[in-house]
C-alpha cells in the first residue's frame, strides 16, 4: 500500500508541475498586448517604440498577388505557393546504352509580399514563413499524392514529373498573428519575428482566444487530478500510519504485561 502510495504522490507532482507549466504558458500568452484594430498600432509604437510584442488579426492582401489555382479554385490570388515535385531521369551513353536511373526531389518556393487589413488599418508581415504554424495555415491546392502512389512510382517509373503536395496561402485568408510591432524603414508598419518571444501564426481570427482557453482548461485539468491523487497518497499515508501506530501500541502494551506477570508470578 505505501509503494503505491508514494507512486500516486510521484503522479500528483508530475500533474501538479506540468499543469503549472501549462498555466504559466497562458499566462505568457495572456500578457501580451491584444490589438483591436490595426490602426491602434500607431498609439502603441509612440509608448513603446522597441520590443512591442502584439497579437493581431486581418486577412491577408497583397498590391502583387499571383495565381497557383487549379483551374475550378475561384480564389483571387495567393501570396505564398510550395511545391513538392519528385521526377524520374535516365541518361543514356553515347550508343543508346542505359547507363542511369534517378529519382529527383524539388521544392519549389514562390511568393510576394503581403500584410494584413482588417478595413481600419494594414501591416506588412515580414519573413512570415519562420513563424510556428505558418505551414498550417496554407491550404492544399491540389490533391495529395498518396503513399501508395509515390511507392508504385518507384516500382515502375514514369519520365517526367509528378507533383506530390502543393499547398498556397490565399488573400483573404483570417490570420491571427504574435509578432512584434515596429515600422521599417520607410516607416512603414511592420510585424517581425520577436527577439526573444515565438513568432506565431494562427488559422482564423479567434483561433488564438481559443489557444489559450484549451491551456487554461488543461492546467486545472491536470491541477485537479494532482489533488485527486494526493489525497488518495495521503489518504493511504495516514490509514498505514495509524495502523503502525496502533501496532506499536499494543506491542509496547503487550510487552509490559509480560513484565509484570514475570515481576509478580
Amino acid at each position: 500500500m505505501l509503494q503505491i502510495a508514494f507512486y500516486l504522490s510521484c503522479g500528483a507532482t508530475a500533474c501538479y508541475l506540468w499543469g503549472r507549466r501549462i498555466k504559466g504558458k497562458a499566462d505568457s500568452f495572456n500578457s501580451i498586448t491584444r490589438v483591436a484594430d490595426i490602426k491602434c498600432l500607431d498609439d502603441l509604437l509612440k509608448e513603446k517604440a522597441t520590443n512591442l510584442l502584439v497579437v493581431l488579426s486581418g486577412k491577408v492582401a497583397s498590391a502583387t498577388p499571383f495565381n497557383c489555382k487549379h483551374e475550378n479554385d475561384s480564389s483571387s490570388g495567393d501570396v505564398f505557393e510550395a511545391k513538392f515535385e519528385m521526377g524520374y531521369e535516365t541518361k543514356k551513353d553515347d550508343d543508346g546504352g542505359l547507363i542511369n536511373k534517378s529519382h529527383n526531389f524539388l521544392l519549389q518556393i514562390k511568393e510576394t509580399p503581403w500584410y494584413l487589413e482588417d478595413g481600419t488599418g494594414l501591416v506588412k508581415v515580414v519573413r512570415a514563413e519562420l513563424a510556428d504554424g505558418y505551414v498550417d495555415t496554407l491550404k492544399p491546392q491540389f490533391d495529395m499524392l498518396s503513399m501508395s502512389e509515390i511507392f508504385q512510382r518507384f516500382e515502375n517509373p514514369q519520365e517526367g514529373s509528378k507533383v506530390i503536395c502543393r499547398g498556397a496561402l490565399d488573400t483573404g485568408t483570417s490570420l491571427t498573428i504574435i509578432g512584434e510591432a515596429a515600422r521599417d524603414e520607410s516607416g512603414t508598419l511592420s510585424i517581425q519575428k520577436p527577439k526573444e518571444q515565438s513568432f506565431m501564426i494562427f488559422s482564423g481570427e479567434g483561433s488564438f482566444d481559443k489557444m489559450v482557453g484549451n491551456l487554461k482548461s488543461n492546467s486545472e485539468f491536470y491541477f485537479f487530478y494532482s489533488k485527486i491523487f494526493g489525497t488518495i497518497a495521503v489518504a493511504i499515508a495516514v490509514v498505514k500510519g495509524v495502523g503502525f501506530v496502533r501496532r506499536v501500541l499494543r506491542e509496547r502494551s503487550e510487552n509490559a504485561t509480560d513484565s509484570d506477570n514475570e515481576e509478580n508470578p
